[in-house]
């Protein structure tokens, strides 16, 4: 004879199991054609369950959306991100951190062009992230390792964009240099460029030594 707490348990787990099938779905099913193309039958269909079991767990569309960002995507997202001590690595090292998250990156480009809606999934984790990114380059200001007439905001996204453009833009990628951008030559040659950039902008200067002959002045 099966107790009650033993069927309440079993039907628990299948439960789990089959959120975590819909979500594995749902990730793929959405990254792969964004939120305007991905289909509920489909995702059904990957998962191997119904829609109506789909709309059970999650209810809406909108609701696995933000649910495959919160549940899959942040946990890999949200690593430790301490900015590199040395400021010329700013633009690599993202681009290192991002280069393994091409599923995300996908994620992101497809919630940009398909998402009419104002709402962001993850919004206020999210702003939480990328503020606190953001006083860590003041605080290299502060400490003379970034240059104070540069707008903080301004360099991360200009760290953001140069991390993740030839990944999220792979067509252009592969017309410009004629190699996919998840050739890890590719990879080799862009994080190495990425590190002279780096050095050209913000190479930490000599103690001593100002960073440009105006700041000498001053």
């Amino acid at each position: 004879m099966v107790s009650l707490a033993g069927t309440s348990m079993g039907t628990i787990r299948n439960s789990e199991r089959t959120r975590r099938r819909v979500l594995d779905a749902a990730t793929l099913e959405f990254s792969e054609r964004g939120f305007d193309g991905a289909r509920l039958s489909e995702i059904a269909r990957r998962a191997r369950v119904s829609k109506q079991l789909i709309h059970h767990h999650f209810r809406s569309k909108d609701a696995l959306f933000n649910a495959v960002h919160d549940i899959k995507f942040r946990p890999e997202v949200e690593w430790d991100e301490p900015l590199p001590e040395n400021p010329s690595r700013l633009f690599a090292e993202r681009f290192r951190m991002r280069a393994r998250d091409l599923a995300y990156i996908r994620f992101l480009t497809w919630e940009a062009a398909g998402r009419r809606k104002n709402s962001i999934p993850g919004e206020e984790a999210r702003r939480r992230r990328i503020a606190q990114y953001g006083a860590g380059l003041r605080l290299m200001q502060a400490e003379g390792k970034l240059p104070r007439e540069m707008d903080y905001r301004m360099i991360q996204l200009a760290i953001l964009s140069l991390a993740t453009y030839p990944m999220a833009f792979q067509q252009i990628t592969r017309l410009v240099t004629g190699r996919a951008s998840t050739d890890p030559a590719f990879q080799r040659d862009w994080l190495a460029f990425l590190d002279k950039l780096g050095v050209r902008l913000f190479a930490v200067p000599p103690p001593g030594k100002g960073r440009t002959r105006s700041a000498q002045r001053a």
